[in-house]
């Protein structure tokens, strides 16, 4: 009988570190990753500057992809969609790029073909960034075409 019971718990010791063992072979496969994260709350609007993230790691197993924030640039720069918590992990969709051409305000509007190049003033009727289609209206005739906004805050109307 006491010979059963020792083998009993031969057994499951033997169990035991069966799987410690394969625990700690998953985390042997496991990486440390670094992420960026908010060192303070980041209010709707504000743009995100580098003095305002921190560093902060986490374990990921190692063939997973990249997370957004491991990169500081996915986050300096842009502008808060939502409040951004301090300590926690920034989605993608959290963050967006800082408008280049606000509503209301003039720009340089910009239609060029093959065969002809006009150049004028158009006002857009909404924010947006770079790569963004807008509304514009011309202040002159009131007529609203739709334009890109370029990196140089130019407004280029395309053929449709």
């Amino acid at each position: 009988m006491l010979a059963g019971r020792i083998n009993a718990w031969c057994l499951r010791f033997a169990l035991l570190v069966a799987a410690a063992m394969g625990m700690s072979t998953a985390h042997a496969v496991d990486a440390v990753r670094v992420v960026f994260v908010p060192r303070s709350v980041i209010y709707p609007g504000d743009v995100i500057a580098d003095a305002a993230l921190m560093q902060r790691k986490f374990v990921r197993p190692a063939e997973s992809p990249a997370v957004f924030g491991e990169n500081r640039d996915d986050l300096v720069g842009k502008v808060a969609r939502r409040t951004l918590m301090p300590g926690e992990l920034v989605p993608n969709s959290a963050v967006r790029e800082q408008n280049l051409v606000m509503q209301g305000r003039s720009y340089r509007l910009v239609y060029n073909s093959e065969f002809v190049s006009i150049v004028g003033v158009g006002i857009p009727l909404q924010s947006a960034t770079a790569g963004e289609m807008v509304s514009v209206r011309n202040p002159d005739t009131g007529l609203v075409v739709k334009a890109r906004v370029q990196p140089d805050q130019t407004l280029a109307v395309e053929d449709q």
